[in-house]
């Protein structure tokens, strides 16, 4: 024991510092895994991570880095996270269980509940009637993040989820329901919405009383201030030129059943027993629900080789199911093997690390595998580049605008500068078209500004900004060569 104990500390000592972890593991994949983590964390930039893992009936828990890095509190497997998407599995979990007790029924109509609501499609009103809460556990109903993600509206009164739901009145569909699968974060705030009024009681509550206490997640919070409270909660970060930093993010409480759950990675090793069937300290109601929401949906085309079942993607057997989730300062990636008696659960208070990667990674050291580098994310390389090019751009611009004061002072050629004045206008409406094409650029991504920059770095506004800012610059040193 004292031997292994070295080997510990001598291990922990190389790969970096704020490793925990539990001793079953053998050294040679813990220390794989801990040096991941680390180096994840450092190249990365993100601030904290927390693992659990389920292997063969056994439980693991490993982190990484800060909880909070400016008060140097570390990631422990006591610290909590928002789970993001992952939220959208408990959603399930949810009205599922209503089903299962006979108070509503997934092939209802959603007027049956929300007779208020109404939908387009191409212009022409839908027959709500043929729009059943089915469509909206996976995904089919037309709602996606391209259109439907922007109005999602800030706030944390008690009626935010009744004011987001609102916001799809009359709304204007992608696709006719039932048509394909295409993913729509909205579509689970439409069910916790059914679910407080089938249950009579707010989302929260019943969320608290019928589902988190029954299953003993006694560590999973659907109010921020009582997660606060605790002391454990993690304090988020985004990225914003090639750095980390903390961001208290504006509240989306009308978001909660799609995103908003928060929870330590103890209570999701139980959550991830439970979804695998190896716990028994539950109501046996639970059992036949979770079976259930695995079931993905078949009567589309499957993405990637997966369906969207309650709140997971599974293939075609059921054995692999996983889900991942981002928001402004956090992310999450859970993955299940159920006939491996394996899972992963990844949470971080950073939103654009390589999660996926980590995820895969550390289940290649369960199998046996070698410690790997870790790989920048496309969100982590698009940082650095819009970054870099915010700075190029400004620095441009800089040094075009003092060679226009330079300029301004020297005599002027008459044949250069009527080539300049016919040059102007064209530089003009160059200029105007770039601010109108910044100023609409974020419809293009299912943004408007007020979301760009809470859900976007900060490098990719300040790159399209230093781009209008350029080509004024350009302007502008053209036209003191005309005067």
């Amino acid at each position: 024991m004292k031997k292994t104990f070295a080997i510990f500390i001598v291990a922990l000592t190389l790969v970096g510092t704020f490793a925990s972890r539990t001793y079953a593991l053998s050294e040679n994949q813990s220390v794989a895994i801990e040096t991941l983590l680390n180096e994840s964390t450092r190249m990365s930039g993100a601030p904290g991570m927390s693992v659990s893992i389920i292997d063969e009936g056994e439980t693991y828990y490993i982190s990484s880095g800060y909880a909070d890095r400016e008060k140097k509190k570390p990631a422990t497997e006591n610290t909590l996270y928002e789970l993001a998407s992952v939220s959208k599995a408990f959603t399930g979990v949810g009205i599922l269980l209503l089903e299962e007790q006979h108070r509503l029924s997934m092939t209802d109509p959603i007027q049956k509940y929300l007779p208020w609501i109404s939908f387009n499609y191409k212009g022409v009103p839908i027959d709500m009637q043929t729009i059943t809460l089915n469509h909206f556990l996976h995904h089919t109903s037309g709602l996606t993040n391209e259109k439907h993600f922007q109005d999602i509206p800030r706030g944390r009164s008690r009626d935010m989820l009744l004011k987001t739901v609102e916001t799809l009145m009359d709304t204007e569909l992608e696709f006719s329901p039932g048509q394909q699968y295409q993913y729509g974060t909205i579509n689970y705030d439409v069910l916790g919405l059914v679910i407080e009024i089938v249950s009579g009681k707010s989302y929260e509550s019943f969320m608290a009383d019928e589902v988190f206490h029954p299953l003993g997640l006694e560590h999973t919070y659907l109010y921020e201030e009582d997660a606060q409270n605790t002391g454990q909660m993690a304090q988020g970060y985004r990225t914003s030129f090639f750095m980390k930093s903390p961001y208290d993010a504006p509240d989306y409480a009308g978001n909660k059943p799609a995103g908003y759950i928060i929870s330590d990675s103890k209570d999701m090793a139980r959550w991830m027993k439970i979804q695998m069937g190896t716990v028994e300290d539950i109501p046996d109601i639970f059992k036949k629900v979770v079976e259930n929401s695995h079931q993905g949906n078949q009567s589309v085309p499957a993405d990637d080789g997966l369906y969207y079942a309650a709140g997971w993607l599974v293939n075609s057997d059921k054995s692999f199911i996983e889900h991942d989730g981002v928001n402004p300062t956090f992310s999450t990636q859970v993955v299940l093997f159920p006939d491996k008696k394996r899972a992963i659960f990844l949470l971080t208070n950073s939103a654009d690390t390589y999660n996926s990667y980590i995820v895969e990674s550390i289940n290649d050291i369960l199998e046996g595998g070698s410690t790997v580098s870790y790989q920048k994310s496309v969100m982590e390389i698009s940082d650095i580049i819009l970054s870099s090019v915010t700075i190029l751009f400004t620095l441009l611009a800089i040094l075009i605008f003092v060679l226009g004061l330079m300029r301004s002072e020297r005599p002027k050629k008459g044949i250069l500068i009527k080539k300049r004045k016919i040059l102007m206008p064209i530089l003009i409406a160059i200029t105007f078209s770039l601010f109108i094409l910044i100023w609409i650029y974020p419809m293009f991504i299912g943004y408007n500004w007020a979301a760009l920059v809470v859900w976007q770095p900060y490098s990719l506004v300040t790159a399209l900004i230093s781009l209008a800012v350029l080509s004024t610059s350009v302007t502008w040193f053209v036209w003191q060569g005309s005067k």
